[in-house]
């Protein structure tokens, strides 16, 4: 089984560490990571993810006075025909704020993150936060699993 094979026809969330790996080149993803973001500008792969990654990646450059690092975070979220950036909008922050109060240890930035997946119709969550895996009816795939059962092919 490829790498993309698991997202291919499928609607993908993609949490902010899914960039911020890709960003910072973090060893075991850099490789499955080029291949994930070239499938998505290959038409191979649709995701989406929210406005609110943008404001994650963008503190550690805002608060070093780095603007290549700021450039980097610009351009990986640029537009893209098969990369959609969700609003943060008032229904995802009423569907965020209900699925906290069903679920006490998500924290807001998640469940933001969790109601723009379910609102985007997201069949798929890649993310490697693990307390994200039994909380809602959007499949969880873990980055590092993903990356592991590749190798073990």
């Amino acid at each position: 089984m490829g790498l993309l094979t698991p997202l291919q026809d499928r609607l993908v969330y993609l949490d902010t560490n899914v960039f911020v790996y890709a960003l910072n080149a973090f060893p075991p993803f850099v490789k499955p990571l080029i291949e994930l973001l070239q499938g998505i500008d290959e038409r191979r792969v649709r995701a989406v993810t929210s406005e609110l990654t943008m404001m994650e990646l963008l503190v550690v450059p805002f608060r070093n006075h780095d603007a290549q690092a700021e450039a980097r975070c610009r351009m990986i979220l640029r537009p893209r025909p098969c990369l959609h950036l969700a609003d943060v909008s008032l229904e995802v922050l009423e569907t965020a704020a209900r699925l906290r109060a069903e679920n006490t240890s998500l924290r807001t930035p998640d469940a933001i993150h969790l109601a723009t997946a379910t609102l985007a119709g997201s069949q798929v969550l890649l993310t490697n936060d693990r307390h994200f895996l039994g909380l809602h009816d959007v499949e969880v795939l873990l980055l590092s699993e993903w990356v592991d059962a590749v190798r073990e092919e």
